[in-house]
């Protein structure tokens, strides 16, 4: 069965990764399933993507939120998964009847942590309230106030308080003044300001490197190991990329020429690029620069399978550059003032026309589980939607595997 696969971060109040909630969604908009059809989608699609891959390989074993219907609850399927790497989202339509507290109170004394997801109030659900550790409140569901009141409703000794739908920092900051631990939307994914910025000196080096690694002309690799080595935080990414799970070596590399060498021209722009934007990102989320990082493998795999219409090096690009204006805190026509990228990048970014930006707009979409638009842009493109879901979570494979 063709699926979409989505991951979403949950944050905690330091920005600090707590879990991601996997999304799923069959291909076709049209199909009408009914309610054991859904069950058995979402079943089939969660165990072919996480037994092929391995869960933790997904969420860099970090905890798994996943949207449990009542059948799902009262099948014992959660069981086919490890306890401290999976939440039971119990979702907003299940009704609490013996059967479903039972089925979840047995979960419970499993281990197993549940969620109440969407969460309205109701006396009868008492029950399930009592089971739950997380209580997920959505605020563009609901209003501050009405938040406030079904708070006061509830026992929310041993609780942690989740608010998704946060979009911006406003709403982050007034969640937090609500009592809220974990968040969920992309208000850490925009800038804080658009507005002329200083750049500290440290940050500026990081520019410059990203313009020199960027240009079209020959890497001078003597120039390039003396500038990574003079910074020991360079260095040491570097050393600890080369050295990843994803290369595999046989010896450890402790020379900044030697991975340089081993990497080759193509790869070290592409590694250098991430380091020098990892630096930019110090004093962000590091779930900003992994979202990048994703992106651009992600557009660079579709580029490489499918659509075949520009240089790996562009797409690349385009999706690891999506947020420069976030990590530097301007618009994107200052954040990238100076760096030497093709037209039709600047044209993705800036402009948001042409194919690289329908391709970054289809990550961006999967991101944000806007099954309608990816299916627009997956029939535009003329890419399968199972081509699209293996290739994503290729990507955070890769990503994770890098362990940066």
């Amino acid at each position: 069965m063709d699926a979409y696969i989505a991951r979403q971060p949950i944050l905690k109040k330091n920005m600090k990764i707590y879990g991601y909630e996997l999304l799923f969604r069959s291909n076709s908009v049209e199909k009408v399933f009914s309610d054991t059809d859904a069950d058995q989608a979402t079943s089939r699609v969660v165990m072919e993507s996480f037994y092929s891959r391995g869960l933790s390989s997904i969420t860099g074993g970090k905890p798994a939120f996943i949207n449990f219907t009542s059948r799902l609850l009262q099948e014992n399927t959660a069981t086919l998964f490890p306890k401290d790497q999976l939440v039971i989202e119990i979702l907003e339509d299940v009704e609490p009847t013996l059967e479903i507290v039972a089925a979840c109170r047995d979960l419970q004394q499993k281990g197993y942590t549940l969620a109440m997801d969407d969460f309205i109030y109701r006396p009868d659900y008492e029950p399930l309230i009592k089971l739950s550790k997380i209580i997920k409140f959505d605020f563009l569901l609901c209003t501050p106030q009405e938040i406030e009141d079904m708070m006061r409703q509830i026992n929310l000794k041993g609780k942690l308080l989740l608010a998704e739908k946060i979009e911006t920092f406003e709403m982050f900051d007034l969640a937090v003044k609500l009592g809220f631990s974990l968040f969920q939307g992309y208000f850490f994914s925009k800038p804080v300001t658009l507005s002329a910025k200083a750049l500290s000196p440290l940050k500026i080096n990081y520019v410059n490197l990203l313009n020199e690694i960027s240009s079209e002309d020959c890497l001078d690799y003597r120039k390039l190991a003396m500038a990574i080595r003079n910074d020991v935080a360079l260095s040491y990414k570097l050393l600890k990329l080369v050295n990843s799970a994803y290369y595999s070596l046989r010896v450890v590399v402790n020379d900044i020429a030697q991975a340089i060498t081993i990497l080759g021209t193509i790869e070290i722009r592409k590694w250098v690029l991430m380091i020098a934007l990892m630096g930019l990102s110090s004093d962000k989320p590091d779930e900003i620069i992994k979202m990048s990082m994703i992106r651009g493998r992600f557009l660079e795999n579709l580029n490489t399978k499918s659509i075949r219409a520009h240089s790996n090096d562009s797409v690349f690009q385009t999706g690891l550059f999506s947020m420069l204006d976030v990590l530097m805190d301007m618009t994107m026509v200052s954040a990238l003032d100076g760096i030497s990228l093709s037209g039709e990048v600047r044209t993705a970014l800036i402009e948001h026309t042409g194919v690289l930006y329908d391709l970054l707009e289809l990550a961006t979409s999967l991101e944000r589980s806007d099954w309608v638009r990816v299916d627009e842009l997956t029939s535009s493109l003329r890419v399968d939607a199972e081509l699209v879901s293996g290739e994503y979570l290729d990507a955070v494979k890769w990503c994770n595997e890098l362990n940066i």
